[in-house]
């Protein structure tokens, strides 16, 4: 088991102690490759303004690896995304949450004032990205937001500042974009930068302008409309069933689930369901498991291949066979 400790947050340190204790040599004063006795992959830590920094892991290990931050000021809030191929765990505050990006839990929030402590999946493909904001720049959200928040979602008892939630549509493209650029491109920088503001946006628009009365949704209404998404996951190979039969599985009337859906995932059940089956589009075209793009359409249930470009271009601004990688292409 090897165990990475870092201190308090600035980029220098958590670079030098990454070099130190694995051995490897920090590149540009931002990244490190790891050494192929523990996996492959690189940490790149940098600062993108004054007030927000973003830590990118994108590794996969050999063998069993922790990551432990250890208790600092509470000047910095982490906002942890976790864009994993499997499952990993991660520890804060002495509680331990199951982690993936596929399922409820995502996305996690807390300041540096908790002790946190990350485990891959060893063998699988991790990709975590923080953003590290300054209570400087986030005086938009409260605390008081934060709190209720914590309530909400862990329902420990504890007011402390700590919550996990899922990652929102919208969200998880710009993820799924930033996870597909190669760190070693020299405009990867430009472009994280961009994807960070838009993803931090996206986080204070959330959960700073959300109505009250989500914070009176019980938790088996909870549990019921999180199942129909579960299902609408799980059925992305076949059309959408509609609002009536996603209401009657969850027990409510149409106008109380397609409320309660939205104030829980921001959209629509039916744009939540396109939104998933464009994320899933855009890895079958990169998958490289397909001879052609007619292929993909029809394994997701577009009738014809122009509905199905119309819908990747109205969606990504490309058409597919800008993303496509045929298995021809394949050396």
């Amino acid at each position: 088991m090897i165990e990475i400790n870092l201190t308090s947050f600035s980029i220098s340190k958590w670079l030098q102690d990454l070099s130190d204790q694995l051995g490897a040599e920090i590149i540009d004063n931002k990244f490190i490759v790891i050494p192929e006795s523990v996996g492959t992959g690189v940490f790149f830590i940098t600062e993108v303004a004054p007030g927000l920094s973003v830590v990118i892991w994108d590794i996969v290990l050999k063998k069993a690896f922790d990551i432990k931050v250890l208790k600092a000021d509470s000047s910095l809030f982490v906002v942890h995304y976790d864009f994993s191929d499997e499952l990993n765990l991660i520890k804060v505050d002495d509680t331990k949450y199951k982690f993936d990006y596929k399922t409820d839990l995502g996305m996690g929030v807390f300041n540096t004032a908790v002790e946190s402590l990350y485990h891959p999946t060893v063998g699988e493909r991790m990709y975590a990205m923080r953003l590290l904001v300054s209570k400087k720049l986030l005086n938009a959200l409260t605390i008081n937001h934060v709190i209720k928040m914590t309530e909400n979602k862990i329902k420990s008892g504890k007011k402390t500042l700590c919550f996990f939630d899922h990652i929102d549509s919208k969200s998880r493209i710009l993820l799924q974009e930033i996870k597909s650029r190669s760190i070693l491109d020299p405009a990867f920088e430009i472009y994280l930068r961009g994807i960070s503001f838009r993803l931090l946006s996206k986080f204070i628009d959330r959960y700073y302008n959300l109505e009250t009365s989500i914070y009176l949704i019980s938790e088996k209404e909870t549990d019921l409309v999180t199942s129909t998404k579960d299902y609408l996951m799980e059925n992305l190979l076949n059309n959408f069933v509609g609002v009536h039969v996603l209401a009657d599985m969850a027990g409510m009337s149409v106008t109380k689930y397609k409320s309660l859906f939205k104030k829980m995932f921001m959209t629509t059940p039916n744009g939540f369901f396109i939104q998933e089956r464009m994320i899933l589009a855009k890895k079958l075209l990169k998958s490289k498991n397909f001879y052609s793009i007619s292929e993909i359409a029809a394994e997701l249930k577009f009738h014809k291949m122009s509905m199905f470009n119309v819908a990747y271009l109205k969606y990504y601004g490309v058409k597919p066979s800008i993303d496509f990688i045929a298995i021809e292409d394949v050396e």
